[in-house]
């Protein structure tokens, strides 16, 4: 539990309690006064919200045990009074915060091509080095014929497989090319990609992003059915880089980036699903991340039941047991229903053991926030401050 953030909300708790007195000098009208506390903690939530809901709930249940501890006790002086107040408002600004996240978390506000889900271009996993290292060439890139749904070719100089965090910074380059104009062509700053994808610019998170940047700005592909949006068919691409050329200063901590022919064309024709980051980053698993984006582009054709063969490939699961590969997958969806992206899910086994295929159900929202692209939020949410 961060200590810089229990110290915030000890802090900002002692203000609301001040206010709530000298409020309470001037009027004694409860209801109005609780607007107002609750209108000003709202104020504080600004840096929780890069907090996942889970964290935020593990950090108020010490606190809520704390305060129902003190708050039954029979002898109640002035010292433990004001410690009772300080911990209710103390929770009182982490609900305020948890109840903006569970907003966020249904607003639509990132765009992702769907060639880059209807392939297998994201892995949920990487294996271990040491497997790494025999799979890499002698110029140490990794070259993988990658299955799933639909297969496809795939080269990285860095040798390395992207994962849901190079997924989210995708999400975030094609929402900044949207805000920035729409070209083919286009530059950014560090800071300005991690506040579209609500990360805060913390510790090494500069660091973690040069990383990201280079393996997708390394990565060429051959996507063997992309969708061209504009002929409206499926075609073989040739060898490419979807980033066809990444610039990046470390000095100035700035990008160039220039789309390819395909992609650029296709975001303009809109060739995307929405996608909500809030939700994306609360989810836990990188598996649930990576199910997440499938199941969105799933539902939008309406193809509910997904063939697990086919499935666990295209999450990239590498696990030596196929048992756990069934566990992550398995835990994945459970997690994707706590969170109300699907109504339930059922997996179909063969010979009532081994997982053929899954059935789901998209939550109601979804479906109709799926059956209204004109009318999407395609805004970032706000952090408040």
């Amino acid at each position: 539990m961060s200590k810089s953030i229990l110290n915030n909300l000890e802090k900002n708790a002692q203000i609301l309690v001040k206010s709530r007195k000298d409020l309470m000098k001037y009027s004694k009208d409860e209801v109005m006064i609780k607007g107002q506390i609750e209108l000003e903690a709202e104020g504080f939530t600004k840096p929780l919200l890069y907090k996942s809901i889970s964290e935020l709930k593990r950090i108020s249940v010490p606190l809520i045990t704390r305060y129902t501890e003190i708050a039954l006790k029979d002898n109640q002086n002035e010292e433990v009074t004001e410690e009772i107040q300080l911990l209710q408002h103390q929770i009182l600004i982490l609900e305020k915060a948890i109840q903006i996240k569970q907003k966020q978390n249904r607003q639509l506000s990132h765009n992702m091509e769907r060639n880059f889900i209807d392939h297998p271009f994201i892995s949920s996993s990487s294996p271990n080095e040491e497997t790494l290292k025999k799979q890499r060439k002698k110029d140490g890139s990794l070259e993988v014929h990658k299955t799933g749904f639909r297969n496809m070719y795939y080269n990285n100089s860095n040798g390395s497989l992207l994962l849901p965090t190079d997924a989210r910074n995708m999400l975030g380059v094609f929402k900044l090319w949207e805000q920035k104009g729409k070209n083919q062509s286009f530059e950014f700053s560090f800071n300005e990609l991690l506040k579209c994808v609500q990360v805060e610019a913390i510790g090494g998170e500069y660091n973690n992003l040069f990383d990201s940047l280079s393996n997708l700005g390394q990565t060429s592909i051959v996507m063997e059915e992309f969708f061209d949006a504009e002929a409206k068919k499926r075609m073989r691409t040739k060898i490419h880089n979807p980033f066809q050329d990444m610039e990046i200063d470390r000095t100035t901590n700035t990008v160039s980036v220039t789309l390819s022919n395909n992609l650029h064309k296709n975001l303009l024709i809109g060739n995307v699903v929405p996608i909500s980051i809030s939700l994306f980053n609360d989810l836990a698993s990188p598996t649930s991340r990576a199910l997440y984006l499938i199941l969105v582009n799933k539902a939008k054709d309406g193809e509910l039941m997904l063939d697990v063969e086919q499935l666990l490939p295209h999450l990239g699961l590498h696990s030596s047991e196929k048992s756990k590969a069934y566990s992550h997958m398995q835990r994945a969806f459970e997690e994707l229903q706590s969170f109300d992206v699907i109504q339930s899910f059922d997996i179909v086994r063969k010979e009532r053991r081994i997982p053929v295929q899954v059935r789901f159900i998209p939550s109601d929202w979804l479906l109709q926030a799926d059956s209204m692209d004109n009318q999407l939020q395609f805004n970032t949410p706000t952090l408040l401050g």
